[in-house]
């Protein structure tokens, strides 16, 4: 499964002390069982100092294959200080404007 793929390259090329990938595909105008839309939050002391881009740069990087697979990506990227300051939550992921009849 492509969740699955995702989830264990981000925990395994990325120091992170939390790693959550929800397929968010039911959510859209795909087929039943798709793989195609995901959110991902990553929480890693390695985004300190990062800005957003670099820190959607580093997680690109670890998930070249799985880009190639996907049609969107939501990527929530904390630092452990950001991720408990904003409750251990992240926000929801913007409406796909694709796919629809």
């Amino acid at each position: 499964m492509i969740k699955d793929k995702i989830e264990e390259k981000l925990k395994t090329q990325i120091s992170s002390l939390y790693v959550e990938v929800i397929n968010e595909s039911p959510n859209h105008n795909v087929p039943d069982g798709a793989e195609s839309h995901f959110k991902v939050i990553v929480v890693s002391n390695d985004f300190e100092n990062m800005r957003p881009v670099q820190r959607h740069q580093l997680i690109y990087k670890a998930l070249n294959e799985e880009m190639k697979l996907i049609h969107a990506i939501a990527i929530h990227p904390f630092t452990k200080i950001e991720w408990d300051k904003n409750n251990q939550s992240s926000s929801d992921s913007p409406d796909c404007l694709g796919g629809s009849e």
